[in-house]
This record gives structure tokens, sequence and C-alpha cells, in this order.
């Protein structure tokens, strides 16, 4: 076995029990710390080590699951608390915006990017699409 499974073999109980103390999340963070240190270590002395990068995963999943990360996506997430009109709005000003992009009108874009800026509102353009969340 190797360094990191021997030594990260307990980790998930030792959280378990940090979690269950009063939601003790000092503990937990430095439990999650020296995880990560010695997966780290374990990684620099075993980089090819499939196995290790497997179980590598399987932790970062667990501590994920059990503190709430990632159950959204994250731009979803920065729309909470919006209004089903106002989220229509914003996309369907995006959607012009997008169209006046592709027809190469950049002044009309521009224009559509500020106004969603004084609606309270950032884009983002990726290669999958336009992503948007309120500043």
């Amino acid at each position: 076995p190797s360094t990191a499974s021997v030594v990260n073999k307990d980790f998930k109980k030792a959280l378990l029990f940090a979690m269950s103390d009063d939601l003790n999340i000092s503990i937990a963070l430095a439990i999650i710390d020296e995880l990560i240190a010695t997966t780290n270590d374990a990684l620099d002395k075993e980089p090819k080590n499939k196995a290790l990068k497997k179980e590598t995963l399987a932790n970062m999943a667990f501590i994920a699951e059990l503190l709430g990360f990632g159950e959204q996506e994250p731009f979803a997430y920065f729309q909470i608390g919006i209004s089903k009109e106002e989220k229509e709005q914003i996309e369907t000003l995006i959607n012009k915006r997008n169209e006046a992009k592709k027809a190469k009108d950049f002044a009309s874009s521009d224009a559509l990017r500020a106004e969603l800026l004084t609606l309270g509102v950032a884009i983002m353009d990726s290669p999958t699409g336009t992503v948007w969340e309120k500043v």
C-alpha cells in the first residue's frame, strides 16, 4: 500500500468525529489540511500511482459531500434570490447580446453588457456559452 493509504486510512472516522462534536470545524479543517499535506507528499513520491490518485479523488469527494461543497453548479449558486421574472429579463438581455455578437454588432453587444451591469449582473463568456452572476 502507498504511504497515503496507510496514513489516511482513519481520516474519515476522525473527520466524522470532529463534525459530530458540535460541528467542530476548526478540527475538521485541521484534519483536511493534514490529509492534503500527506497526500501531496505521497503524490510527489509516487506521481504515477493510479491507486493513490483514485483514493485521493474518493477522499476529496467524501470531504465535498460531508461539507456540502459542489451541491450546486457554481453559477446557479450565485443566482439564488432572483425572481423568475428577473431571471427571464436577464436571460433575454443575454440572448440579445449573444445575437448582437454573432452579427458582429459590437456596439449593441457592449450596450447590452452595460445594461446588465446596471442590473447588477456580471457576465462571462466561455466556450460553452455565457454565464452570469449577481454582483
